[in-house]
């Protein structure tokens, strides 16, 4: 349930129907449901992966330690057994006691034991592995300044487990919540090039999809994993991701009812939908996604070369006033009522509203205002000395390359708007697209100077993993305050949620004013659900969530959603 870099996959489904089967025998395909993708995973090793698709598909591949659900009304996560029977809290907080299931099995039959987990963890929180998720171990036993597994993780026996805090704090159980993978594969693997292990292309899991086949840039094939104990085997045969780019292809297949599913619908493809296929039914999210501009606020030529020790300010957006200017030039309300009309928000800072209680409801979203914005470049000290239409200081002039992902007919519009919107106050931006898994991986390398994304923010409020150090994988723009260094180790230790509510806020204000990057607007997607998936319960979980209920069924059997 971590939070993740979102290159928006969009998530379609559908239904295949063999021909000329015999009468009375069963068809395979009859239970085969089709996902298409905007684009691939990364690989399928949750200590590791770092794509949105990855996420969804592992979430039905490996066991999961707890059973989770949101209460949108008080915003906050719910905790459920699954693999985690119960979960005791002793020493004032500090210890928590595991109690698991001793039935669950690794697709080879090998049990899943309190050993596979501790291992996990280790992986999790080793320097070497560089995990996106090493956050969750911060709070932890920590010997000479580093995560001690051994101190943190002790194991009772067979069923039993204690990890270790240094105190209580609100994020125990979603910090224990991270897949365990299977100790006997990955034991003898090389730390430092852990994402390129073989194993994570044919992952061993323990949930009830198993992987059948992974053809990147095609396709990959989860089928029913007949031995799954948690919480049980999937009621479909088997699911097949598809990885379609286009997105009017994935359109066109919806109105002609041959996808189940599909994440986004755009909002003025809305009535074309209802009017050719009534069967299909369209939901709203809430906003847990948000899109962004990422100004890099470091060199990153200084940081790579010198193996990123030498941390020195951008020489384009390293100055506050000059992402401020960036932000009032943008008409970022026009942008998000021409693609997403009432179906989005705009963003403030990167706290999602569905934490109605820990948002700094007075802080107000910067408005177009192009005059504003040719001000404060002024005040930076850039100007257009030579008439040639493009702001220049020092000799160097406003030129940046501004990147987003193929396939994504929305950041296409942002950029291309964007590329107008500075044009106007003096500044030349250079537009690439780039494939998304590429992308994806150059700006968690911070490869960019700038780029276009969005972020899938996690179900718990953990800014530690977004804005902190520079060589955190989820600060994208190399953003670093000490006033919020300070903050984030506040709010993450109070005894209850509501508590950290005072630190969460001011950090929102020092985001509003920073603008480490320029946030757009929060999106409400909208799902294309057709009524013959039965099971899908698309919400702030995700689409895939509980994918082991979907069902074909018949069109006309209507459910409600």
């Amino acid at each position: 349930m971590s939070p993740r870099i979102l290159f928006v996959a969009v998530l379609c489904c559908g239904l295949f129907v063999s021909c000329g089967k015999k009468s009375g025998e069963k068809d395979p395909m009859s239970e085969t449901a089709v996902v298409a993708l905007s684009g691939d995973a990364d690989n399928f090793n949750p200590v590791v992966s770092n794509s949105s698709t990855s996420s969804d598909i592992q979430g039905n591949i490996y066991p999961a330690m707890f059973d989770v659900s949101f209460d949108l009304r008080e915003g906050k996560l719910k905790f459920e057994p699954a693999l985690v029977l119960r979960a005791e809290f002793q020493n004032n907080g500090k210890d928590v006691v595991l109690h698991l299931r001793d039935d669950v099995r690794w697709e080879d039959g090998m049990l899943v034991t309190p050993e596979d987990i501790k291992f996990s963890y280790a992986l999790y929180g080793n320097p070497a592995v560089a995990s996106p998720r090493a956050n969750y171990v911060e709070s932890m036993i920590k010997t000479d300044g580093r995560f001690d597994v051994d101190k943190s993780i002790e194991i009772i026996d067979d069923s039993t487990m204690v990890f270790h805090f240094t105190k209580q704090y609100p994020l125990q159980l979603f910090h224990l919540n991270l897949s365990p993978i299977p100790k006997h594969i990955y034991k003898n693997a090389d730390l430092a090039s852990l994402r390129s292990n073989p194993a994570n292309e044919r992952p061993v899991g323990a949930g009830p999809f198993k992987l059948e086949e992974w053809v990147r840039q095609q396709e990959i094939v989860l089928a029913r994993n007949a031995k799954c104990a948690l919480p049980y085997p999937a009621k479909l045969e088997r699911v097949v991701f598809r990885i379609i780019t286009e997105p009017t292809t994935r359109l066109t297949e919806l109105k002609k009812g041959e996808i189940d599913v599909m994440r986004p619908v755009y909002p003025d493809d809305v009535k074309d939908i209802q009017e050719q296929n009534p069967d299909i039914k369209l939901l709203t999210l809430p906003p847990r996604s948000y899109e962004y501009i990422g100004w890099m606020n470091i060199d990153i030529d200084e940081y790579h070369s010198s193996g990123k020790e030498v941390i020195k300010p951008h020489p384009l957006f390293g100055d506050r006033r000059v992402r401020q200017a960036l932000t009032y030039a943008i008409d970022r309300k026009n942008i998000m009522e021409q693609e997403l009309g009432s179906f989005g928000e705009l963003a403030v800072t990167d706290f999602s509203p569905i934490f109605r209680w820990a948002i700094k409801h007075d802080l107000i979203p910067y408005p177009f205002d192009p005059e504003k914005s040719r001000q404060l470049l002024r005040s930076a000290g850039w100007s257009d000395s030579n008439g040639d239409g493009i702001l220049d200081k020092g000799g160097k002039k406003f030129e940046f390359t501004l990147h987003y992902n193929i396939g994504n007919k929305r950041r296409e519009y942002v950029a291309t708007m964007v590329q107008k919107s500075l044009k106007d106050v003096g500044i030349k931006v250079n537009l690439q697209s780039v494939e998304p898994v590429v992308l994806y991986q150059n700006i968690e390398d911070k490869l960019y100077d700038a780029f276009i994304a969005g972020f899938s923010v996690g179900l718990a409020i953990d800014p530690a993993s977004r804005w902190g150090e520079v060589d955190k994988p989820f600060n994208t723009v190399a953003f670093q305050h000490r006033r919020i260094t300070e903050l984030l180790k506040l709010g993450l230790h109070v005894k209850r949620e509501r508590e950290a509510g005072p630190f969460w806020k001011e950090i929102q204000s020092i985001l509003h004013q920073e603008q480490p990057c320029t946030f757009m607007y929060w999106v409400k997607d909208i799902v294309g659900l057709n009524r013959r998936l039965k099971g899908a319960n698309p919400n702030v979980l995700g689409v895939t969530n509980r994918m082991w209920d979907w069902m074909i069924g018949d069109p006309n059997t209507y459910v409600t959603y």
